[in-house]
């Protein structure tokens, strides 16, 4: 009896395991980190998402000496179909990166607002719903001092999944940069697993 319970209890958290699987798959490049965070973020939980974060870093993200300098891109595979506007997205990066620095510097003043975003809809990329590209000027928790990035935000959306793939691809060089390529190739390479 005993046995059959515990082979019961195995089956029961496999089955558990298999349903909340993430349904996609996400390129990790050789030497590149990777990172799992699931919704609410912990340091931005008013942004009202249920899913999981999924962070790609360049192997050079924490190098202030390489071109992947702070050049990463993360994925909020999100439920449903959220509605995404220029508004919303300044909101909510304002909210993630002020709280991204809060999170890494605890012992920092308690302030907001030193997030500032632009961004704007562009040309609809291959294979998105909307895209949006802008600028995120915030404080660099590694040096504590003032940094630009460039942005670019493909939304994707997956009825078959009854999900939202919004990818954010980030970097403090400019988009001609080579850098810009390695991070698109991580966009390109995701696929919902069907």
């Amino acid at each position: 009896m005993k046995k059959a319970i515990f082979i019961l209890v195995i089956l029961f958290a496999f089955s558990k395991c298999f349903a909340q699987g993430t349904g996609y798959s996400l390129p990790l490049p050789e030497k590149w980190k990777s990172e799992t965070i699931p919704f609410p973020i912990d340091f931005a939980p008013s942004i009202p998402y249920q899913g999981i974060e999924e962070i790609r870093f360049t192997p050079g993200w924490g190098d202030a000496n390489s071109n992947d300098y702070w050049g990463y891109t993360f994925l909020w595979f999100v439920d449903g179909t959220p509605q995404i506007n220029t508004g919303l997205l300044n909101v909510y990066l304002t909210t993630y990166f002020d709280g991204l620095y809060h999170s890494n510097n605890k012992s920092s003043p308690d302030s907001t607002g030193f997030t500032k975003t632009t961004i704007e809809k562009i040309a609809t990329a291959t294979g998105d719903q909307e895209t949006y590209s802008g600028k995120i000027s915030t404080l660099n928790f590694l040096t504590k001092k003032p940094i630009i990035f460039f942005i670019t935000v493909h939304i994707q959306n997956y009825s078959v999944a009854k999900s939202s793939a919004l990818f954010f691809e980030i970097s403090p060089k400019p988009y001609e940069n080579p850098v810009w390529q390695e991070l698109d190739n991580i966009v390109q390479g995701f696929q919902i697993q069907q």
